[in-house]
């Protein structure tokens, strides 16, 4: 834009010349525009082409396996017929089975199409005309009357309705077949023209030399915007977007690494503590979940300003919190996380007119040999539990 509005400063002084250049960016811009609906269209074309390919190519094997299976049925009542050996009656069962199954297939395949279905429905009378003439067959020669049987299979039924199956199913075939030709040809013909239109484009493609300048700015601009979304989302997805501290994820991610930086270090040590609010449950009902969410809030906040700066403190649960405390043995941990619960039951929340007094139960664990994360969580929550189940507001240690 700058572009067009430094010339057009110049167009003022600068007569023709100004309004010439003006035009060539406006020509320019057009064909830029012009590339992409060309691309766009062959793009959309080629597409509509497989699609048609792939939608054919099923046609086509839904075709020649119930062309199959049809002929399976006239080898299995005929052979039957001739031979007596009930062993011809498992084929003629499973072409009557495939029959069913591939007709299914193909009625879904052309389902949109109102000729195709109309064929089908005349193959679904002439497999039901097939079936009953070998089922004719059958039943004769089960009976003793093979005379009678080889009568039916002389008069040429059961070939007069092969034969409008096989015409029919052709018939499908060619129109899958055309249709097909057809899409091609337009995804060809379209092609042919995009590259034409490329050809006429880079003809001018000297033109195109001053706004690649301002593409690379924005470009550059556009780069710089997704980094900054990328590292936007990177906080979102390890931030609990309530109280803005560490989510679930990267608290757990936080405490794998701890535990890894403590396993080759005969002196490491670090604690872990979770706590959650007392009664949380009561002041949802009491005072509405927005008053709970405001308290969540307060805790998260209350929780960073009472711990230690290296401490990590993260939302792991609805009303839970861990944090971890590195270099922080049993004792050191107790009274860091005294302090924390002083400083969560020190003032009642106020919301709207309501006032919420509130307190947190908390469980300590530290790490010792041979801990892994699920055995130092489960034991911090049984200390949790301890001090739930002793009368909340208090700190527990781990056994």
């Amino acid at each position: 834009m700058w572009i067009v509005q430094s010339v057009a400063k110049r167009t003022r002084n600068s007569g023709w010349r100004g309004y010439f250049l003006i035009g060539c960016v406006a020509i320019l811009a057009l064909l830029l525009a012009g590339t992409s609906w060309f691309a766009w269209r062959s793009s959309v074309e080629r597409a509509a082409a497989d699609d048609r390919l792939d939608q054919t190519l099923g046609v086509l094997h839904a075709t020649d396996q119930l062309r199959t299976a049809a002929l399976q049925q006239i080898r299995g009542g005929r052979g039957f017929l001739l031979t007596g050996n009930r062993s011809f009656l498992t084929p003629h069962l499973e072409g009557v089975q495939g029959s069913e199954a591939a007709l299914a297939r193909l009625a879904g395949l052309v389902a949109e199409n109102p000729t195709q279905l109309s064929r089908i429905e005349a193959l679904r009378t002439d497999l039901a005309q097939l079936g009953a003439v070998i089922g004719f067959i059958i039943e004769d020669t089960e009976r003793g009357r093979e005379s009678d049987a080889l009568r039916v299979m002389r008069n040429g039924s059961d070939r007069d309705a092969i034969e409008a199956i096989m015409r029919t199913l052709e018939e499908i075939e060619s129109t899958e077949r055309a249709a097909l030709a057809s899409r091609k040809a337009t995804a060809l013909q379209c092609a042919i023209e995009n590259e034409q239109y490329q050809y006429m484009l880079a003809v001018i493609g000297l033109l195109l030399l001053s706004l690649s300048i301002l593409a690379t700015i924005h470009v550059r601009k556009a780069l710089d915007r997704e980094k900054a979304a990328r590292r936007e989302l990177k906080r979102l997805a390890t931030t609990d977007p309530l109280t803005s501290l560490p989510n679930r994820r990267a608290f757990m991610d936080a405490l794998d690494r701890s535990l890894s930086q403590v396993e080759g270090d005969p002196d490491g040590k670090f604690s872990l503590a979770i706590f959650d609010i007392d009664h949380f449950k009561r002041i949802n009902d009491r005072f509405g979940h927005p008053a709970g969410d405001e308290v969540i809030k307060e805790v998260g906040a209350r929780a960073l300003a009472a711990l230690r700066e290296d401490d990590l403190v993260g939302r792991i649960g609805g009303e839970e919190f861990g944090v971890i405390l590195p270099r922080a043995n049993l004792e050191v941990a107790r009274t860091a996380c005294e302090r924390l619960r002083d400083a969560i039951a020190g003032t009642p929340v106020k919301h709207g007119d309501a006032i919420i007094p509130f307190t947190a139960s908390i469980g300590i664990a530290d790490h010792q040999d041979g801990d892994d994360i699920d055995h130092l969580m489960a034991r911090a929550d049984a200390a949790l539990y301890e001090a739930k189940t002793g009368g909340r507001n208090q700190v527990r240690l781990a056994a």
